[in-house]
């Protein structure tokens, strides 16, 4: 729904979210103005408009809420499996020491060029909720290496050595589909609009309650604007983990590439 934020810097983004919710409680003033001019109110009631605003804040917040868990759950499931992925391919790496010289320098190399796919290639790509197929067939050839190793071997510690990193590419392989299915992840149009439509409403009620009192109501707005208008930045800053300015960096992955 905000497509267009998510290459913003994060100050950049922030902006935009305080200003949005600013051009809301501006429309939402509008609307109240208009609606006095056209209904003029018989008698002022501060008392019940001060109820209903508690009344609509209340709704708002658990949906903000729950929007914001679900958000950063996924995220840390991206930093997880990141982390996950890099510590298999280290361990796999670690096993690879122990083969012969020619199978030993075959599957270094082959991890080699998996981690530079995926942190070269394939990062940029999960930003559109695409993945690298080059990076698919070098875990599947790893996959075929290990097992060819194990079916090929007369020797008990070089086979335990192939099913130890037969088990780790496996975990690589998982890692790296949880993370492709959090790239994936992001808040549905749906809850967007839900969440702006509440935030209009309370905008609403708040210029109902101060119109006619210039100063309240200039305070009221602007600091509406700016506390929700930073809560929207939270939520749009960590949905889609592997987008923008505030992605989940490859870092764990990139430092396996200049190991000693």
């Amino acid at each position: 729904m905000f497509n267009f934020m998510y290459d913003l810097s994060e100050w950049a983004m922030f902006t935009v979210c305080v200003l949005l919710i600013g051009a809301l409680t501006v429309i939402a003033l509008g609307v109240m103005s208009a609606l006095h001019r056209l209904w003029p109110p018989v008698a002022h009631g501060p008392s019940m408009v001060s109820t209903m605003l508690s009344g609509i804040l209340l709704p708002t917040g658990i949906v903000i809420a729950f929007v914001a868990s679900d958000i950063w759950q996924q995220e840390a499931k991206g930093r997880i499996a990141v982390e996950q992925e890099a510590i298999a391919v280290a361990d796999a790496l670690r096993v690879a020491q122990r083969l012969p010289v020619e199978l030993r320098e075959q599957v270094t190399g082959g991890l080699d060029d998996y981690i530079r796919e995926v942190v070269e290639n394939e990062w940029p790509l999960m930003s559109k909720g695409g993945s690298s197929r080059v990076a698919e067939d070098q875990l599947e050839t790893l996959g075929i290496i290990a097992a060819k190793i194990g079916t090929q071997s007369r020797s008990p510690d070089l086979h335990r050595a192939a099913e130890t990193l037969w088990r780790y590419m496996t975990d690589i392989e998982k890692a790296r589909n949880q993370r492709l299915l959090v790239s994936h992840s992001q808040v549905a149009s749906s809850k967007w609009f839900a969440m702006l439509v509440l935030l209009f409403v309370a905008a609403c009620v708040l210029c109902e309650l101060h119109l006619g009192q210039r100063r309240p109501l200039a305070l009221s707005m602007t600091l509406f604007s700016l506390g929700f208008g930073a809560t929207l930045y939270l939520i749009a800053s960590f949905d889609r983990p592997f987008t923008g300015s505030t992605i989940i960096e490859p870092t764990p992955l990139s430092v396996l590439l200049i190991r000693g």
